[in-house]
């Protein structure tokens, strides 16, 4: 897996998409943070929301439309062999 997502960065790349890409450790490193009534930041030890999936990471890509974000978005799950959500920044 991790090979095929080398190949699929190379290949984003030469497209000239590919803004930005990193891949996130394990869930159990996330730190979750909250306000509480009075003001004060809590920092909790894990994820903010319990899920049985998390995100692994993120591409960042500058495509024309949706359709070519569809198109890197179905290379990348097959490369992951993961469901990926593909959506777009607010501009």
């Amino acid at each position: 897996m991790l090979s095929d997502i080398d190949v699929l960065n190379e290949e984003m790349t030469a497209a000239g998409v590919r803004i930005f890409v990193g891949g996130l450790q394990s869930p159990e490193s996330a730190r979750a943070l909250s306000v509480n009534e009075h003001g004060e930041i809590i920092v909790s030890p894990g994820l903010y929301l319990s899920a049985p999936e998390h995100v692994g990471g993120l591409w960042v890509l500058e495509v024309s439309d949706l359709d070519q974000a569809l198109v890197w978005g179905k290379k990348a799950a097959i490369a992951c062999r993961a469901p990926v959500e593909v959506r777009p920044f607010h501009g």
